[in-house]
């Protein structure tokens, strides 16, 4: 059983903690901010990989008016605990025990996954039946890159300044790497704002963490995913390229694929209207 305790008095811009086994994770629900709801239909998003809750700013403003809305700070992220060793299996249970201290059942459950948390979310789906799931710019397969190998292997001097910190060679890369080139730079700026300190300081040892699903291989497991399912990617995501999502596609039976025009990896900023009115179609649909 996991040591697990609640600190709903030590709200933190309307977050709290959820402690498992010593980390600390900090969670937002939109009922202690003040909203109430007639049923009981819980979106939980689940941000990407170095993100944190702020990622999901124009999801949470749009979805808390009509639903309950979950989204944490995975371990690691955002100003969750940042453990020295962190396996994939920490995420799926974290998740558990998120749900069970907030008394949502799976069956009410609709997972809204971004990149690395849309690989959870549908891990999480495969054992567990949830009532919906919305993957966004998700992986099929996990190969490391060059770059990869690069930050996991190689001393952070030769890297970390380069590319975490706010810097006009970072920027660059950022803008081409996560942006759709059709984007103009307010979506991009508004990116930059939300994350240029919170990536600097995040310590070296997170920023190799993506090394725990390395060879991850969706064919192995996502057919067992029985939930309707929604995904979605940017028409000019580079980083889980359309093929991802194609592959998705063809391998979980009960699902949909929208691709976005105008938009790269972090449709959450580029095209967020455009993404909230699919994930509201969706949500109808159930």
């Amino acid at each position: 059983m996991s040591v697990i305790s609640i600190y709903i008095d030590k709200l933190i811009n309307n977050t709290f903690f959820i402690e498992v086994n010593g980390v600390r994770i900090r969670v937002y629900d939109s009922v202690y901010d003040g909203f109430k709801y007639d049923e009981t239909t819980t979106l939980v998003f689940l941000h990407g990989s170095p993100g944190q809750i702020s990622n999901w700013r124009h999801q949470l403003d749009y979805f808390k008016k009509l639903h309950r809305v979950i989204a944490y700070d995975q371990r690691g992220f955002g100003i969750s605990d940042k453990p020295r060793e962190v396996r994939f299996e920490d995420y799926i249970r974290d998740l558990d025990v998120i749900f069970n201290h907030l008394k949502i059942s799976n069956e009410d459950a609709i997972l809204i996954g971004h990149s690395f948390g849309a690989l959870v979310s549908q891990t999480y789906a495969c054992d567990r039946r949830v009532k919906g799931l919305v993957l966004i710019g998700s992986l099929a397969w996990r190969r490391a890159t060059l770059m990869d190998k690069f930050i996991w292997y190689m001393p952070s001097i030769f890297w970390h300044r380069l590319l975490f910190t706010d810097n006009k060679f970072s920027r660059k890369i950022y803008r081409k790497l996560f942006f759709s080139p059709n984007v103009g730079d307010y979506a991009f700026n508004q990116f930059i704002e939300d994350n240029k300190e919170y990536i600097g300081k995040l310590p070296v040892h997170i920023l190799r963490c993506e090394k725990c699903y390395e060879g991850y291989d969706a064919s192995e497991n996502v057919d067992k995913i029985k939930c309707p399912t929604m995904i979605i990617v940017g028409e000019h995501d580079k980083v889980t390229p359309i093929k991802h999502s194609k592959k998705l596609h063809q391998l979980i039976s009960n699902s949909k694929l929208s691709i976005v025009k105008d938009a790269g990896h972090m449709i959450l900023y580029e095209q967020p209207d455009a993404l909230n009115k699919l994930i509201r179609q969706f949500i109808s649909s159930l």
